[in-house]
């Protein structure tokens, strides 16, 4: 309960010197642009912190005729890294700073479903993290529930993620597998899905 409070009084007031340096070294953004978009983000959320409700109603704005329960879930646990039940400024830059880009690209969005997926942190996504990924994205798509069968099932898509991406057949996929955006090239049977976001807003 303390930790907390100190949390709301210390992300209420200005960043550090020490903040400012740290969120620029990891976006690679000026200082004067960290400070404008922490201004904006005291001006959305007046005591410096994003709660999971805020959370959910932000994705639900998105992705308004999809489900985002689940993958909100995921993106939320990845983004709250001190688990507090709470997202800060630094917390919110890690990779949202990337999604306000005039540069955004497939790329990017494969890099952000491999990072929030990637549950144990070790660069690498198991069977086991990749259902829930198709799950959500099935959701966010607004594939109905009656379409998820046969070769759209989410265990036959790991199965084919698997066969496609596994270059080296270690039963895992690391980060450059997933993101070799030459396997995604045309792909219908799931690249269609995991884009479908990047090109209704492009």
């Amino acid at each position: 309960m303390g930790s907390r409070k100190s949390k709301i009084i210390t992300q209420s007031s200005e960043l550090t010197a020490k903040q400012i340096a740290e969120i620029s070294r990891q976006t690679n953004l000026i200082n004067t642009e960290v400070l404008r978009q922490h201004s904006a983000f005291l001006e959305q959320y007046p005591n410096g912190l994003i709660t999971r409700k805020e959370f959910y109603e932000n994705l639900d704005e998105i992705w308004p005729e999809g489900r985002i329960d689940k993958f909100a879930s995921y993106f939320f646990a990845f983004l709250d890294q001190d688990q507090s039940g709470t997202i800060d400024f630094e917390e919110f830059m890690r990779i949202t700073h990337k999604l306000d880009s005039n540069d955004i690209n497939e790329h990017i969005f494969l890099e952000l479903l491999f990072d929030v997926f990637d549950r144990n942190h070790d660069g690498y996504l198991e069977k086991s993290d990749l259902k829930p990924l198709i799950e959500s994205i099935y959701d966010l798509s607004g594939l109905p529930e009656d379409k998820r069968h046969g070769e759209y099932a989410s265990h036959a898509q790991v199965k084919y993620l698997f066969k496609k991406l596994d270059k080296n057949r270690d039963k895992r996929l690391s980060k450059q597998e997933f993101l070799d955006q030459v396997n995604w090239m045309n792909d219908e049977r799931i690249g269609r899905f995991l884009f479908s976001y990047y090109e209704m807003n492009n």
